[in-house]
């Protein structure tokens, strides 16, 4: 007699504790090769966007250059021209490509009204940049922020600038706005024999092509966040105390001194994107953490470092071949 078959019940096979630990090593591995690929991909993407936001304000510069006849306005070239009427609008918002007013010595920072560029101090610092000169034209207030800028309290001597004012990354150059461009001012070359009086000077370097004019620099948090009754938050660009923040991929490790500080240490530089004014834009490795006098090469009578490019204003137009002591402008 046939008793039935035998039932048999498919029964689960659970993991064991041994294969549970080898799958989660596996993806702890994965993760922790993963997360530098991510963290870099993220940086070079921050670094496009910035380098996005800074051909805006280029060739929005471009187009006003191309309207007006001159490069566009900054607060430096109201307070220097030999016109005293335009003198006087220095401290007033909304005349310079960022429409932002000088903010007054001796008096700290404050907030104005979101749609009026005559109050606060600096004057529209809150209204802007939506009536600066250049908006019309680039009509998108984030095209003025880097994506790596982080906004907050300013941390000062640090290489990646933490501390922005969340309003802008970029300044111009204070002495080449209002200018023409067949204006802006060569330098004369340098010739060797030159003694501890400085370097030995010849004729004036040809005329800078549109494409050789540096307009908009990333300045460090340092100049655009200094809400100090002595300080300045302006959008301009100028002296050999503004400088800029190499904080963009690629990054190499090297010796200098901290903004700031007399000790000479090791810390990672990175690139900085510089705007020029035929609209396109390049990224560098700045010298970052030397003075001025650090710059430029010993015919000049710095120290020697010449394959570095300088990091200042007075520095960068020195670079480029272009004469940083002529602020006044033609009106």
């Amino acid at each position: 007699m046939f008793q039935g078959s035998r039932r048999f019940s498919p029964r689960s096979r659970a993991f064991t504790l041994v294969e549970l630990l080898v799958v989660i090593s596996i993806i702890a591995l994965l993760i922790a090769i993963l997360i530098p690929s991510l963290s870099k991909a993220r940086k070079q993407a921050k670094k496009v966007i910035c380098q996005t936001n800074m051909r805006s304000l280029s060739q929005g510069a471009f187009t006003y250059t191309v309207e007006w006849g001159v490069y566009p306005p900054s607060i430096s070239n109201f307070a220097d021209s030999t016109n005293g009427t335009v003198r006087a609008k220095r401290t007033q918002g909304g005349i310079d490509w960022l429409g932002i007013g000088d903010q007054q010595q001796g008096i700290p920072f404050k907030e104005g009204l979101p749609d009026d560029p005559q109050t606060g101090n600096p004057k529209g610092f809150t209204a802007s940049p939506k009536f600066g000169v250049l908006f019309p034209l680039v009509k998108d207030p984030k095209a003025y922020l880097c994506a790596d800028d982080r906004p907050g309290e300013l941390q000062p001597n640090t290489v990646l600038g933490g501390g922005g004012n969340g309003k802008f990354s970029y300044t111009i150059f204070s002495n080449l706005g209002l200018r023409s461009p067949e204006k802006i001012p060569s330098r004369r070359q340098e010739l060797s024999g030159g003694g501890r009086s400085g370097p030995r000077l010849g004729d004036l370097l040809p005329k800078r092509a549109l494409a050789a004019v540096p307009l908009f620099v990333e300045e460090h948090p340092d100049g655009i966040n200094n809400k100090s009754a002595s300080g300045h938050i302006e959008g301009n660009f100028n002296f050999g105390t503004d400088y800029v923040v190499s904080r963009h991929p690629p990054f190499n490790k090297r010796r200098g001194i901290r903004p700031g500080s007399s000790d000479v240490s090791s810390f990672e530089q990175g690139v900085s994107n510089i705007g020029f004014a035929d609209g396109h834009v390049a990224g560098i490795a700045v010298n970052f953490g030397f003075t001025s006098s650090h710059v430029r090469p010993t015919s000049a009578g710095g120290q020697g470092y010449t394959d570095d490019i300088p990091y200042t204003a007075e520095g960068l137009l020195y670079y480029y071949g272009i004469e940083y002591d002529v602020e006044t402008v033609d009106q």
